[in-house]
């Protein structure tokens, strides 16, 4: 694994575990947990861009799969949190 794909992977688990161990942290606060599921879906989205962009293989598919692996995230959460 070259040096910037293992800092990309490292700032792709930060960015998950972050959000994991926060919505954890969050739990009763309904409110507060779609909001940190929101945000944790969002810098994932943005991650997978970014790292697509730098790596040189940035299309119109892989932005589109992202944003539908976020809506999906986000449906689900809401949909369990009501």
């Amino acid at each position: 694994m070259k040096k910037g794909e293992l800092l990309h992977t490292i700032v792709l688990f930060t960015i998950l575990l972050g959000g994991i161990f926060t919505f954890w942290f969050a739990k009763g606060n309904t409110s507060l947990q779609l909001a940190i599921g929101t945000v944790t879906t969002m810098a994932y989205v943005a991650w997978g861009i970014i790292h697509h962009s730098l790596k040189g293989d940035l299309h119109r598919k892989v932005v589109i799969e992202y944003v539908l692996v976020g809506l999906i995230a986000i449906v689900l959460l809401t949909t369990l949190a009501l």
